[in-house]
């Protein structure tokens, strides 16, 4: 009913997207995060929406490296010894999701929410009054070697294509037309024309929150401490007060997993940690985000410098910061810029990663007073609008725009 009160748990900015599509639904919504809103991972990604993410992570070929990338202490992944438990049950699902079948299952999912994402990102941005925070200028993706872009140009990229991005292969000369300012160390790669990015996550967020409380919503500062589904009703009990709602929505990212747990319910879902360094990069400049692909890091044009973003660190959310992270990082912006920029600051922060690539979004079956939107992994900020209205139309019971059972909390029962 459109006047039935919602809590949101989690102010970032999947959780703010679905605060606003649901408050534009006609619901009372309170939205309940124990940080400012934009203040998770939210605040330190990449800033792409990344609409040529169409094709999981889980492939036989990338298990078979994986010995060998641990071992790399260049490499952008890396996993901490004392996380190793906590990855079991993970792995356990990785695999599963690799075989033929379940791959192709994940892709066409994944096509499913690319394909109707962008009318959604631009309905927010225009309700949010937030467009000047996006820039259309697309995205490059490099190759430092020409091993390296073949292999991604008859495997990847032709996967991608078939998938519906729309990607233009260049030589190295035209990517010198696109980006002067970079350093000659490719030797071919990707133009994805399509993609947008925005020049400052945290602004978007914090411009999100403002519309949602000029129009009503209420935006609490505190931590859940349990959650009680009931047939009539869902309880939050906080740090000191018990709130009551109609319904709730769980978008709380990496910390979904302890909150479903008090519910019984168990996701192997795991902290993937990801690091940005905030550059000067002096006289030097770059349109667009350019990744290097073989490393698995981008630099992406924002306000107050650039930020160079990357890395998939398994390990605990709170573990300390891993400097060595950082250096090598720095070591691949210096690579690509052709000298060393100057390190304004640096971040570290834990994406909800799920074993097959893909978040968890839809009802819960055993709690129908409690949705789910979180596990977005590395497509938060790609896939938020979309999530607040999947969300909506749950609340609302309607019909789904896209079949949420690949998303659903239950696939790995």
């Amino acid at each position: 009913m459109p006047n039935s009160h919602i809590g949101v748990l989690g102010a970032g900015v999947v959780g703010l997207a679905t605060a606003l599509s649901l408050q534009k639904a006609g619901y009372k919504v309170t939205l309940i995060d124990k940080e400012a809103p934009g203040m998770g991972a939210s605040f330190g990604n990449a800033g792409l929406f990344a609409d040529y993410a169409r094709v999981p992570f889980t492939k036989f070929s990338i298990m078979r490296k994986l010995p060998e990338m641990l071992l790399d202490k260049t490499s952008p992944l890396s996993v901490k010894g004392n996380y190793l438990p906590s990855l079991m049950p993970y792995g356990w699902e990785f695999f599963k999701a690799c075989f033929r079948d379940r791959y192709e299952y994940g892709k066409a999912a994944l096509k499913s929410l690319q394909n109707i994402s962008p009318q959604a990102d631009q309905e927010l941005l225009s309700l949010t009054q937030t467009q000047d925070l996006v820039r259309s200028k697309g995205c490059l993706g490099l190759f430092a070697t020409e091993e390296g872009f073949a292999s991604a140009r008859n495997g990847d990229l032709q996967e991608r294509r078939e998938q519906g991005t729309n990607l233009e292969l260049l030589n190295p000369r035209q990517i010198r037309d696109l980006e002067p300012d970079l350093a000659d160390f490719y030797a071919g790669g990707v133009f994805y024309p399509d993609t947008r990015f925005t020049v400052s996550p945290v602004e978007l967020s914090r411009r999100y929150a403002r519309h949602f409380t000029e129009h009503g919503g209420v935006i609490l500062c505190d931590k859940v401490q349990t959650l009680l589904s009931g047939a009539r009703e869902v309880k939050v009990r906080l740090s000191d007060s018990t709130l009551k709602f109609d319904q709730v929505v769980v978008c709380t990212g990496v910390f979904s997993k302890e909150i479903l747990q008090l519910l019984g319910v168990r996701i192997p879902l795991v902290s993937e940690r990801g690091y940005h360094l905030m550059l000067n990069i002096g006289t030097k400049s770059l349109t667009r985000p350019v990744g290097w692909l073989d490393k698995a890091i981008f630099l992406t044009p924002m306000a107050g410098g650039v930020r160079l973003a990357g890395s998939a660190e398994f390990a605990f959310a709170d573990a300390p910061l891993n400097q060595a992270h950082a250096n090598t990082m720095l070591t691949h912006a210096t690579t690509m810029l052709g000298r060393a920029p100057q390190i304004q600051s640096t971040w570290v922060g834990s994406r909800p990663s799920t074993p097959d690539s893909l978040p968890v979004i839809g009802k819960l079956l055993r709690h129908p007073r409690v949705k789910v939107a979180f596990g977005h992994g590395h497509l938060g900020l790609t896939f938020a609008a979309l999530t607040g209205k999947l969300i909506t139309e749950c609340v609302q019971d309607k019909a789904t725009s896209v079949d949420l059972q690949p998303f659903s909390a239950t696939r790995f029962d």
